[in-house]
Parts: structure tokens; sequence; C-alpha cells
């Protein structure tokens, strides 16, 4: 009898480990027609336009929700809160009316009348019970194309702690947050029937092969390309550095590809576990830095992703050490392992160019030089998640001039071609030639070398134009 009642507990537990296999819940919200402020001609269109995007990115569940006024609104939470709940991946997408007061962030159902801002509590929802409605899954993600106006400052009492423009960022453990618009800035509802941050997203939630922790940054480039800089995303992110992938490229079928290497397509083939496998392979070459074991990353991966860096590491390393890289050999760094890039005295310069200067990375917040035909950091990031580059590190070199405002070189950290193309407002849009799809950023004007090569290198764009 008990052996009898051992067997049937045990099917009882598969059966319940099947039905709460791993899900992924997305609670998709827009509102537009507002009763006692001003309208908005695209949220609506861009949760549908979303809504549509999260099921091509293979949630199981999209719950929709279009005009909420407060009831509803609590209600749509309250009920997505219970979905959430053990799911793989939860995301709540808000588009709307958002303004930060007391404080606070707030989203605007349509029915609100916000006489003054001490009527928030009651007639709008606070950001952090958004937040509480994804307690219980694993990766939780909040998206807020709700950086507009606020169209009821102009009402409020002066004196109260208010912001008219834009949202105020916020710290959230285990949440990735995703602000159309920078704190404080605003967000454009656009020309069209979409968002420009609403189109982005929808291009980039169903992407192939992007972890979601790339999603933001992916999203920031496309909407400053769109804007020509004038909307700059924002993303706060403290979720695991393990990657996470909505769309393998192993679940791609009938897409035509761009043509690749035996290698890229190996590595397709293979999936995002053995590209895993990859990158903590080349992380522990880098950080032995050794011959040996750039020789075990190439018998491993012969046709990988960094094979070639490989090689060129391993002859430096066959080449006499000068005292400066004996140095810093024996610098300490913080657990993160050092990209195994060269530095800045270790590549020769080229001729000056009009874009010689300090530029500041949009998707980083960081500063490189780009000197001579190569571009070193001068503040240090994380790469990848995965390793370290620190401060004289070469991150591209063979920069050169084909044109004019065009210019090519080579990405060192992920081996790419990369162009550089000088937008009319002095900026350069960068784009590197990553498989599947094209990595884009923007480089920011800090300072140049030769300001008034850079005044004739725009003004001959302007003629060309």
């Amino acid at each position: 009898m008990i052996r009898t009642w051992l067997l049937l507990c045990c099917g009882l537990f598969l059966v319940w480990s099947g039905d709460a296999a791993a899900k992924r819940v997305a609670l998709v919200i827009g509102n537009s027609n507002y009763g006692q402020s001003s309208s908005l001609a695209n949220p609506v269109n861009d949760a549908q336009l979303i809504a549509g995007a999260a099921k091509r990115a293979g949630f199981d569940e999209v719950v929709t929700a279009l005009d909420l006024d407060v009831q509803a609104f609590q209600r749509a939470l309250r009920d997505f809160r219970q979905k959430a709940n053990g799911a793989d991946v939860a995301m709540v997408y808000y588009a709307g009316h958002g303004i930060e007061g007391q404080g606070k962030n707030w989203l605007i159902p349509v029915d609100a009348e916000l006489k003054a801002s001490l009527d928030l509590p009651y007639e709008a929802i606070d950001l952090d019970r958004v937040m509480e409605s994804l307690n219980g899954a694993q990766i939780r993600m909040v998206v807020l194309d709700a950086c507009r106006n606020n169209p009821f400052a102009r009402s409020w009492r002066s004196g109260t702690r208010s912001l008219t423009r834009g949202l105020i960022g916020v710290e959230a453990d285990d949440v990735l947050v995703i602000y159309a618009a920078a704190p404080g800035q605003t967000a454009a509802d656009g020309d069209g029937i979409n968002s420009p941050f609403a189109q982005s997203l929808a291009k980039r939630l169903p992407q192939p092969d992007l972890p979601v922790q790339l999603l933001g940054g992916t999203v920031r480039d496309d909407v400053l390309s769109a804007t020509g800089g004038t909307q700059r995303p924002f993303v706060s992110a403290s979720i695991t550095g393990t990657p996470v992938y909505l769309v393998p490229r192993t679940q791609l079928a009938g897409i035509e590809q761009t043509p690749v290497s035996a290698g890229q397509q190996q590595r397709q083939s293979q999936g995002p576990q053995t590209a895993d496998r990859e990158a903590l392979s080349w992380q522990g070459a880098m950080s032995a830095n050794t011959i040996p074991a750039y020789q075990a990353y190439l018998a491993d991966f012969p046709e990988g992703q960094f094979a070639a860096l490989a090689r060129e590491n391993i002859s430096s390393l066959g080449a006499k050490p000068t005292a400066q890289a004996a140095m810093r050999g024996s610098e300490k760094g913080n657990g993160l392992a050092k990209a195994g890039l060269p530095y800045r005295d270790m590549v020769a310069p080229g001729k000056p160019m009009a874009i010689d200067g300090v530029w500041t990375i949009s998707t980083l917040n960081k500063r490189l030089k780009i000197e001579k035909g190569r571009a070193y950091a001068l503040d240090g990031w994380i790469h990848a998640q995965f390793w370290q580059i620190v401060s004289n590190m070469v991150v591209h070199r063979d920069i050169k001039r084909i044109g004019t405002g065009r210019y090519v070189g080579r990405d060192l950290s992920l081996n790419v071609k990369s162009r550089f193309n000088l937008l009319p407002d002095g900026n350069i849009k960068v784009r590197l030639s990553t498989f599947p799809f094209a990595t884009h950023f923007v480089l920011l004007k800090e300072s140049l070398d030769q300001s008034a090569a850079m005044d004739s290198e725009l003004a001959l764009l302007a003629a060309e134009k």
C-alpha cells in the first residue's frame, strides 16, 4: 500500500511539474483617450504593436489593456500579479501619460483629474505598484513609454514638489526598467502611428539571440538615431548577468539570413549554449593571458568569434614584453578578467584625422579618444558582462577616412568591421558589423584635437547634402 501511494505521489508530482513549466507573461497597457487632459494619438497603437511583438518573441500569454481608468488599471495589475507569480519572464509595458510628483513616478489613468499633486495617490498608479505586480517572476521587466509632458502641472499650486517634464530614475533590485527618455526629459509621441521608442522595441523584442540584458541599450541606439539625438532612452538594470534569450537563433525557421562563414554557421547551429561556453572559454584565456591558454581556446573554437584576437595575443606574448606591458601584467583588477586588447603604445599611430578627439559612447556614457587611426578607452567599462576594458586599451584600430564624413576601422572587442559616419550636428554614428544584426550607437563630441579640420569636414558634408 505504501509503495502504491509513493508511486501515486510521484505521478502527481510529475503532472504538477509539467503544468508549472516555465512561462512568459506580459501585460501591455496603452492609454490615449484622456478625459481631463490632452489626449495622445499613439499609445493605443503602440500597445497593439508591442503586444504583437511580444507574441512573436515567445510570450505564452499577452494581456492587452487599453484606455484604463483608475479602477480598471488597479484590477489589471492585481490580475497580472497572479499570472506573473512563478513565471520565467514577466513584462509590463505602459504607453501613456506618466509624471513625477512627490518624489515618485506615477502612471496616469484616463479618468484622472489631478487638480493638485496631493490627488496623485488617489487618482494615479504608483510605479511601485507596477513593480509589485511582477513579484514572483524570475526575470522582471518594466518598459515605460510614458515620459511625456505633465499635462496637469499648470493647474497645480506653485511650490509643490513636481516636475513638468518626464519621470525620475529609480533603483529597483532584480528588475530591468527601460524608460523611453532619460530622467527629466520627455519622449516623442511620434509623427506616424507609433512612437520612435515603440517602433524600436517592437523590432528588438523578437530579435533572435539578443539577451534581455542588452535590449535596453539596443533600443536606446535606435531611438537616438531616429530622433537625431534629441531623445535618449534610459535603462536601469539590476538583473542576473547570465544571458537570458527570449528568441535563441535555434528557434528561427524559414527566415532568410545574411551569408556567413563556416565557423559562424557552426556557432549558429549550436545555439546560445555553445556561444556562452565560448565566451566563458575566452574569459578564462584572457584571465590567464598565456600562450597555452589562448591555444586551448583555439583548439576548442578554431573558427570562434575571438579566434583572430587569440592569434594576435599569442603573437604579442611571443615577443619580448615592454616594461609598461610587464607592469600592466601585475595590475590588480576588480575580480573581472581584463580584455585581451592591445594598449595605446602597442598600436602604431596613423595619420591625423578631423575626428581626432574625445568622445562619449552613447550606450555606456564612457569616454574614448580617437587619435591618429586608433581609438582607446579613457574610462574603463565592462564589456559583454565577462571582461573589463581599462584605460588606454585600444578598442578600434586601422581607422581611416574613405569619403566626406565617412570612416572605417575595426572593432577589436568584437573583431568586426566598424563604420563611422559624421552627423550634421558634429556627433558620429557608429555601425558595427555584428551578426546577425548590426550594432549601432552614437559617439557624442566632447572635445576635438583639430576644430578647424572638423569645421571643414562639416562644411564639405553640408555642401554634399
